[in-house]
């Protein structure tokens, strides 16, 4: 990924707009990006872990489906602070990419 954006950034970005579940995250990130950013599972399942941990995100077990073999997905989900954050990496990268006082 040659980008500002970390894996962490663009996880919180993602959930700042719904709950996703992991493979659909990397796949909104590559779509938004017009593919200049794509992550793998070896990235982001072990990111969403440690959001997990740092209370920046929760996780649920969803509805099991029949593609799935019965297994639910797990969906993850930004908390209060997990916003917060989102928020704050949001506009570190704006600054990063506007002209000071720009937003």
């Amino acid at each position: 990924m040659d980008t500002p954006l970390s894996t962490r950034t663009a996880i919180l970005t993602v959930l700042m707009h719904d709950r996703s579940f992991g493979l659909e995250i990397i796949e909104k990130v590559r779509t938004r990006t017009h593919g200049k950013i794509v992550l793998n599972e070896g990235s982001v399942y072990p990111a969403l872990k440690a959001l997990e941990r740092e209370g920046l995100v929760r996780s649920f077990e969803g509805e099991p489906l029949p593609e799935r073999g019965g297994r639910p997905r797990r969906y993850y989900e930004l908390t209060g602070e997990g916003r917060r954050a989102a928020l704050e990496q949001k506009r570190a990268v704006l600054g990063l990419l506007l002209p000071a006082g720009a937003f």
